[in-house]
């Protein structure tokens, strides 16, 4: 897998973790949503470019 994927699921473990431990509200889950969608994207662009070649 991808470098940069791997990176960005473990900050969203990271923030998962924050996230579970604070009363703020919303916004350390949005945090967690952003690395993960991050790390989806990463995959699905070096799926399609392994594709091309």
């Amino acid at each position: 897998m991808n470098t940069m994927a791997c990176r960005a699921v473990a900050q969203a473990g990271l923030s998962a973790a924050t996230a579970s431990a604070d009363d703020e509200g919303a916004w350390p889950l949005l945090l967690v949503a952003g690395w993960l969608t991050t790390a989806a994207d990463l995959t699905l662009e070096q799926t399609l470019l392994d594709s091309l070649v």
